[in-house]
């Protein structure tokens, strides 16, 4: 039921929104941080140098914050909250995700799934790669 709701309301600010993804030969974080009207937009390597958890900063970017919410409503990640996309039977390999965000003062939106994914996930990391290729490497 919170999901159905949830398709009515837009984001109207947001704190951190990450999306980790991994498969075969990668590990990467996308990550966006809300600072006042601008949103600040990293990609990273994941890597695990002596198995500890190392984010090595790719590609950095600025935008307005007016169009990474025109971005993330676009895409209804609102309604993505909950959602587990089960790894297809068949299926040897493949892309794994993890989507986190707090949204509009505190709501808290989490989905995860493995070649599996929610309504406009192609969407959103192709529009969050968009903005990373506006700027130069870190």
């Amino acid at each position: 039921m919170r999901n159905f709701f949830n398709l009515f309301r837009r984001i109207r600010s947001f704190d951190t929104v990450t999306l980790h993804t991994s498969g075969m030969r990668h590990v990467t974080d996308y990550e966006m941080v809300m600072k006042e009207d601008q949103v600040e937009v990293t990609q990273y390597e994941v890597g695990f140098p002596e198995g500890e958890e190392v984010r090595v900063p790719l590609k950095s970017s600025v935008c307005s914050a007016n169009r990474a919410l025109k971005l993330l409503n676009r895409c209804q990640v609102l309604s993505w909250d909950g959602f587990v996309g089960k790894h297809p039977k068949g299926i040897k390999d493949g892309t794994r995700f993890n989507f986190n965000a707090t949204v509009n003062g505190g709501i808290k939106i989490y989905a995860n799934g493995s070649q599996n994914f929610p309504p406009h996930y192609r969407k959103l990391k192709d529009g969050i790669n968009e903005i990373l290729n506006e700027s130069k490497k870190v």
